[in-house]
């Protein structure tokens, strides 16, 4: 491009002297035939006729005028802005909010729903899950996992590997949690990741004896090691044994989410355990052409083998294929799609308001465009420039949008918690960047064609007639455009605070919940005893007991207990049948299973309904009994074919199941057999508590004895505390208890409960304040347009008006004009609204009822409270709007305004 402007340059000056010459040459003859210089020179222009034309046709004989037309066109536009800098500003700003807020959620989008997966080949890795009746996505245990990988003919490769556990790293000055998976050696060739510093696991060394190996994660080797590369070779701490740094992975590599470090699982059936514990994930590659139904339809063979082989264990267990991608991106999706609309919405606003603007511009420019136009310029002509004009704004707006949404897109990154997958990094990259660019011009064309097609359809004569400030046409005429347009911002902005408004009751709904337990002045924080120190049952009772009494004599601590899990936050999911149900066709009632000591009921104010609390005698028999339950499952066991007595035990149930299992009986007595058919004897019933989400129903649940599963280690006990003041205050105090007993240990997850609802409420809290933040934005954009169209409608009305004061109006009359027009384009804007509203609420909860559903809580998609007000709160800012141009209209001096042109 730059060599052809060059030899455009040249051919100008070769043209110049040609034409030159030729006139020369045409002058020369006429003197020589006898004409005077001055008559030849005239009579020689007049033959050849328009020069700047000729040079016009010549142009175009070259080809490619229409760039430079279109650098014309840029320079006279850049001018143009900056000679109205208010204007400028005004309209960049809008336009930058919009486009920036659109590439911000659009580089979310990308990164999580449209890009692959930073995997090899992606879309042929799977998850495998064990499912049984209702209870899907549930974990594989080790023995089936080995049966799964030696009898399936559809997979590539499989891997096993655990979900991330808390290990205590030492050897530091001060000893921290961290995050550990363990994996079958294979697992990153499955995957499709290598190390980027090192070697991955190694063939064997996922064998007993050979596991003290590991690869860290980009982030822990940053943090621990300051990105050393001698750390290879090192060795990390863990659970008080030493593991050689034999890699580190790359920074993109954030599978499972936030994982520090990777160790290699001991591949055996003593480590992994028996059938029916169920505790491990599967990830596996397809072989090339095999489809997930393909794979599905084998897998469902390999367990019906094996049911039919361990009928106890694998009855109705079956497998379950997932894709990777969809598991990972599914619940992120509807609230991504939302917020993408949401933005959309938001530009289409930001669109209505600087197509105002330049229709007002343009009523300044109508002479202007007269004039270009007598001067010969086409329709085309005139509409190409002005849509020049329109884009080049547009462009201005996404440049400095763009920096916007890099900035969001940064704080989004450095966001430690964030309800998006983060295996995908979010970042702009070229695909961000093209959908910048086309956003911008396609932006540009929207905004500028209104505006440009009324400008190039002109009345010559009247335009060219009328004064400097004079305006053809009667207001109905010049208005109707801008008043569609304000008509639709207002109608888009409801729909935004509609749904904006539905989230926030959402959230107040969600913070008003009753949980069934106390949430104030709760302090939560979990503990990792590794198995390397203290080995046995007895030895970690006693450490737990003795930390619990130091717990107490905390100053400020009101009560302590022990918790397998917390309120909102439980995952341990089990079954229950009570005694006597001979239905074959029940597998079993799901509940949530949480161990607990006797003072968690206290702690958490959770009253009882019936019975009593655990006695000493049933924490004792409990421990008795998780010894037995433990060594039957390390020593490989036989298959369970009736009840076992010697390992009854005690529980508390709460409402939720007795109501299930005997309804309308009293459960205090009764026995029910869990899922390794154990006779449980149920001592009390308590109130129900929510133990899946504040979104979720109370779900059956019962409570054992935290003694029976103190070898557990996929689910440390957490300390939950009742304090008389602040929580804060005394997790020093907790810190000290823990150190003074063992001063390698560390607490880990101390959070108040409100934090811990915090946490559950993240993706409604996120969502209310960006669709808030939107909604606002829309209502500002909104007021700015409907004030601009009333301002302009008194500018250009003020000898009118001035005639009616004149003539005897007051000034209610004139506010009544004035707020009249306003509240009429209001009352269509909010209607129109209204039923844009309620047209999206229905597509929605066409196409994502289930996640809709999800999404709110205590309020429907269509609660007439929530669009009354929203309708109430549009229609005075509208109102609010439109009085500064009332009040501006009623202070018209009459003998000014009649002077007004």
């Amino acid at each position: 491009m730059k060599l052809w402007f060059w030899r455009r340059e040249t051919r100008e000056a070769e043209l110049d002297e040609e034409v030159r010459t030729h006139m020369d040459m045409a002058t020369q003859t006429r003197v020589e035939r006898g004409a005077n210089q001055r008559a030849a020179e005239r009579s020689a222009r007049l033959e050849f006729g328009n020069v700047e034309l000729v040079k016009e046709t010549a142009r175009d004989q070259w080809g490619r005028r229409w760039v430079a037309e279109l650098a014309q066109d840029l320079r006279f536009g850049l001018r143009s802005f900056f000679r109205n800098p208010g204007f400028t500003a005004v309209a960049v700003l809008t336009l930058a909010l919009g486009i920036g807020a659109n590439t911000a959620i659009f580089s979310a989008v990308n990164s999580v729903l449209l890009q692959p997966l930073p995997f090899r080949d992606p879309d042929r890795l799977v998850r495998v899950f064990s499912n049984r009746g209702t209870l899907a996505y549930l974990p594989v245990s080790g023995e089936d996992y080995f049966d799964w990988e030696s009898q399936n003919h559809s997979f590539e490769g499989v891997s096993l590997y655990s979900s991330p556990q808390n290990f205590n790293a030492s050897g530091t000055e001060e000893p921290e949690t961290v995050s550990v998976v363990s994996a079958q050696a294979n697992f990153f060739s499955v995957i499709g990741v290598a190390p980027r510093f090192g070697r991955e696991f190694a063939e064997g060394e996922d064998r007993p004896g050979n596991h003290h190996v590991a690869l860290l994660s980009f982030r822990f080797w940053q943090r621990h090691f300051g990105g050393r590369l001698d750390a290879i070779g090192e060795t990390v701490s863990l659970n008080f044994e030493k593991y050689t740094v034999v890699g580190i992975l790359p920074a993109k590599f954030n599978y499972p989410e936030s994982v520090d470090v990777w160790i290699p699982a001991q591949m055996t059936v003593d480590y992994l355990g028996r059938r029916g514990n169920y505790s491990y994930r599967v990830l596996a590659r397809l072989k090339p052409g095999v489809t997930i139904a393909q794979a599905q339809a084998d897998m469902s063979a390999v367990t019906r083998h094996l049911a039919e082989e361990y009928p106890v264990t694998n009855s109705n267990l079956g497998a379950q294929i997932v894709p990777l991608k969809k598991l990972l991106t599914g619940d992120s999706r509807p609230q991504l799609l939302v917020l993408l609309g949401a933005v959309s919405l938001v530009l289409l606003v930001a669109c209505a308001n600087v197509a105002n603007l330049l229709l007002a511009r343009a009523t300044v420019r109508q002479r202007e465009i007269a004039l270009r136009a007598t001067l010969g310029a086409t329709r085309w002509r005139l509409i190409r420039q002005l849509l020049t004009e329109s884009v080049t704004l547009s462009c201005v707006g996404a440049a400095l949008g763009l920096a916007g949404a890099w900035w969001l897109v940064e704080i989004a990154q450095s966001a430690k918690s964030l309800p998006v997958p983060r295996e995908s990094p979010i970042r702009i990259d070229g695909t961000v960047l093209f959908f910048t660019l086309g956003i911008s011009i396609f932006v540009g064309m929207v905004f500028g064609l209104a505006p440009a097609l009324r400008s190039s359809r002109l009345t010559l004569n009247e335009q060219l007639k009328a004064s400097g400030g004079a305006v053809t046409g009667g207001p109905g005429r010049r208005f109707a455009v801008r008043n569609v347009l304000v008509v639709a911002e207002i109608a888009t902005s409801l729909a935004l605070l509609a749904g904006a408004g539905l989230l926030l009751r959402s959230f107040a709904e969600m913070r008003r919940a009753d949980l069934g337990v106390r949430t104030q002045n709760i302090l939560t924080s979990a503990l990792v005893l590794p198995e390397t120190k203290y080995k046995t049952i007895a030895e970690r009772r006693e450490f737990y007991e003795r930390l619990l009494e130091r717990v107490e004599h905390v100053p400020g601590v009101e009560a302590a207990a022990l918790s397998q899990q917390i309120p909102l936050e439980g995952s341990h999911v089990g079954t229950a049948k009570a005694e006597g149900d001979t239905d074959p066709r029940k597998d079993g009632l799901p509940v949530n299973w949480n161990y607990v000591t006797p003072g968690y009921f206290r702690v958490f104010g959770i009253r009882f309904l019936a019975g009593r609390n655990f006695t000493a005698q049933e924490m004792d028999r409990a421990a008795d009994v998780g010894i037995k339950v433990y060594d039957y499952w390390e020593s490989g066991g036989t298959v369970l074919t009736a009840t076992q007595p010697q390992w009854s035990t005690s529980a508390i149930i709460n409402r939720a199941m007795a109501q299930a299992l005997w309804p309308g009986q009293d459960a205090v007595g009764k026995i029910f057999l869990n899922a390794v058919v154990q006779p449980v004897t149920v001592v009390g019933v308590v109130g129900n508590e929510k133990y899946d989400g504040i979104r979720e129903p109370p779900a059956p649940e019962v409570y054992f004895p935290v003694t029976e599963e103190l070898t557990n280690k996929w689910y440390p006990p957490n300390i939950v505390v009742e304090t008389g003041s602040l929580p804060v205050s005394v997790i020093s105090g907790v810190r000290t208890a823990v150190r003074q007993l063992d001063s390698e240990l560390s607490l880990f997850r101390v959070r108040t409960m409100q934090q811990v609802i915090s946490d559950n409420m993240q993706d409604t809290t996120l969502q209310t304040i960006l669709l808030g933040s939107f909604a606002v934005l829309g209502l500002v954009l909104s007021a700015v347009g409907i004030y601009g169209v009333m301002a302009c409608l008194v500018t250009q009305r003020t000898h009118e008006i001035g005639l009616r004061v004149a003539l005897g109006a007051q000034q209610r009359d004139i506010l009544q004009l004035v707020l009249g027009r306003g509240s009429r384009l209001a009352f269509l804007g909010v209607s129109s609204g209204v039923v844009l509203a309620l047209a999206l609420t229905r597509l929605l909860s066409v196409k994502f009822s289930e996640e809709i559903s999800k999404e709110l809580f205590g309020v429907t998609a269509t609660d007439p409270f929530t669009f009354v007000c929203v309708a109430l709160l549009l229609t005075l800012v509208a109102l609010a709007a439109c009085y500064i141009p009332a009040y501006r209209a009623m202070r018209v001096d009459p003998l000014t305004a009649l002077r007004y042109e």
